[in-house]
């Protein structure tokens, strides 16, 4: 994991990520590193030295998942894709989890408030989170944030059955959640693409066809917003923050949720 990154999750690790709430596990997913600093950060937490992980494989060690594919986007532009779907494979695998959470890597997450979130959504297929529309590509291919992202269980062992085809289809290279967006848009939503997008574009409400839930109010974007204006917003469940100031992450934890 290479810088800034390093300091985030160690930012992470340090405050959300180290109070344990029932139900939840919290796993923090990397690919093979491909320098000595980025294997020096990884094997503090593996316990030793970092594995070399086979293409499309995947290690567990502790709370950490180790998938075999790069670590950074300047090494192999689909590393995220990988990682992503190479986790859900894994975490769908058995009947441990009905909703399986991904955020970035400068996030903070309220995890009771996510807790209470969680248990109001309906049984079935579905993916939460902040929907947008891509409009680089022709159509236009509608998406779910990848910065704070719930998935059903099925949708997610669903996309990690079908993980080379996804990477063998992807248009939209590090961009990883318009890829896993449009593959469910066009692969399992009862919905055509075209209405869809209308859908979306007129703020309509998502039916279950639709399989995504709009849940904009979940995520707060403060990767812009000075320090001292970061507050815990009501019903917010995750907070967005700018990847050069782990230590905003820190200061966040201490004025508000340390107690």
């Amino acid at each position: 994991m290479s810088s800034p990154y390093d300091e985030t999750i160690e930012a992470i690790r340090h405050t959300w990520g180290s109070q344990p709430v029932p139900g939840l596990d919290i796993y923090y997913v990397y690919g093979n590193p491909h320098d000595d600093a980025g294997r020096a950060v990884l094997s503090r937490y593996v316990g030793g030295r970092a594995p070399v992980i086979e293409d499309d494989a995947i290690r567990h060690i502790g709370d950490v998942l180790i998938v075999g594919c790069a670590d950074h986007i300047d090494v192999q532009k689909e590393c995220l894709l990988h990682k992503r779907l190479r986790a859900y494979a894994f975490l769908s695998a058995g009947d441990r989890y009905d909703l399986i959470y991904t955020v970035c890597a400068t996030s903070y997450v309220d995890q009771p408030r996510l807790a209470v979130y969680a248990a109001s959504l309906a049984s079935g297929p579905l993916v939460a989170g902040a929907i947008g529309i891509d409009k680089s590509s022709t159509p236009p291919a509608p998406f779910v944030s990848g910065a704070s992202m719930i998935l059903s269980v099925e949708i997610a062992r669903e996309l990690g059955v079908h993980r080379r085809e996804i990477i063998a289809g992807n248009a939209f290279g590090h961009h990883d959640d318009v890829t896993v967006g449009q593959w469910i848009a066009t692969r399992m939503s009862g919905v055509p693409l075209a209405a869809f997008i209308e859908d979306i574009e007129a703020q309509q409400p998502m039916t279950a066809a639709h399989i995504f839930v709009s849940c904009p109010m979940g995520t707060i974007d403060y990767v812009m917003t000075p320090a001292p204006e970061q507050r815990p917003v009501r019903h917010a469940f995750h907070y967005h923050f700018h990847s050069q100031k782990a230590g905003d992450i820190v200061q966040f934890h201490q004025r508000y949720y340390a107690s």
